[in-house]
């Protein structure tokens, strides 16, 4: 007895060698195309050109991460400078250490004491045109522009910077109802760069007879600070001159050293009496009972007692020991750029202009 084919698991073989060798032949494909032709990856994808661009050329073995060695994460780009908008709190110094913006660029710069430097730096300008005690209410509105001055930097430059440069400020005084414009800026007759208003006159105004030919900037004036100042401090490099704003005669000299570093006081020849008083010398060019002339050298600006950079602490009072105002005693006078100067304090001020924050 003859038994018929099977003709369904007949077929059902046929379609699985059909599938094996269409399989086998797929992977034949696969293995040639990997062994002669390899894919392109996408650290070897061609770099988009933009028309017109000038075409930058990739060093194919720099540009390949290495298998084993880690690759350092990207520098981030610090920007050429930062800005500021700010209004005020219940406090000058509070509106900074409790700013947002502030608290971020203090861990973006580390720069620890960011706060307390904006706040100086600004305080320079405004004691100029206002009362930081009586005249600065909240809702005054204040922008800033600074940047950050790199350690070496720092190092090389003649007018000893901290970590930060005010570069131009705004303020808008409710009780004064006024706004202060101020930038920083190198007149053609300074050695240094100071402090300019909008309309071209110094912010700071300097002494008629001053001690000092030259300085970088007038930092702290009479009482301004707590505890309380008997004097003026004008920041100049070690080593500059020291000149007699009138003649005299020369009482002590380096007493308090701990405190005063090297130092002179004088007895000045005005009616009535006048002492004059020199702290954180480098050099002392005279000794006790030796007289000197107007304008005769006198000592030298240093670093030295209990300061925390160059300066010169410039103090006079009766001999009764009362604290004299030297603004007032000395007179002073408004510093303006030069003529030729106009064009460049023009093009400043419409750099820093645009970059307010309102």
């Amino acid at each position: 007895m003859t038994v018929p084919p099977d003709i369904p698991h007949q077929r059902r073989q046929t379609r699985w060698r059909t599938l094996f060798f269409i399989t086998f032949g797929a992977l034949l494909i696969v293995t040639a195309m990997n062994l002669f032709c390899p894919l392109r990856g996408p650290d070897t994808a061609p770099t988009p050109v933009t028309p017109g661009a000038p075409a930058t050329l990739i060093d194919p073995v720099a540009t390949t991460p290495s298998p084993t060695a880690p690759q350092a994460a990207p520098e981030k780009a610090r920007p050429d400078a930062y800005a500021l908008s700010f209004l005020l709190a219940t406090s000058f110094y509070n509106t900074f250490a409790d700013n947002e913006e502030v608290a971020r660029l203090t861990e973006e710069t580390g720069i620890r004491k960011l706060a307390e430097r904006l706040s100086a730096h600004v305080a320079r300008n405004l004691v100029w045109n206002l009362d930081m005690r009586k005249e600065v209410y909240p809702g005054d509105e204040l922008d800033l522009v600074f940047r950050v001055i790199p350690p070496e930097e720092q190092a090389k430059r003649a007018d000893t910077p901290d970590e930060i440069e005010l570069l131009a400020m705004r303020y808008r005084s409710v009780k004064l109802a006024k706004e202060f414009r101020i930038y920083r800026f190198k007149a053609s007759d300074r050695q240094f760069p100071a402090y300019y208003n909008a309309d071209g006159t110094a912010v700071e105004k300097a002494l008629k007879r001053s001690p000092l030919k030259d300085w970088i900037q007038i930092t702290s004036l009479l009482k301004d600070r707590r505890p309380k100042h008997d004097g003026i401090d004008f920041k100049a490099p070690v080593g500059t001159p020291i000149y007699a704003p009138w003649s005299g005669i020369v009482e002590k000299t380096n007493w308090k050293t701990r405190y005063n570093g090297y130092s002179l006081l004088a007895r000045l020849d005005t009616s009535p009496a006048v002492q004059m008083i020199l702290l954180h010398l480098d050099k002392v060019h005279l000794k006790p009972g030796q007289r000197f002339a107007a304008g005769d050298h006198l000592a030298d600006v240093g670093n030295t007692g209990r300061s925390f950079a160059p300066h010169l602490h410039y103090q006079l009072q009766y001999e009764a020991r009362k604290i004299i105002d030297p603004l007032k005693y000395h007179g002073t006078v408004t510093a303006k750029l030069p003529a030729g100067d106009a064009e460049a304090f023009r093009k400043t001020i419409q750099e820093f202009d645009g970059r307010w924050g309102r």
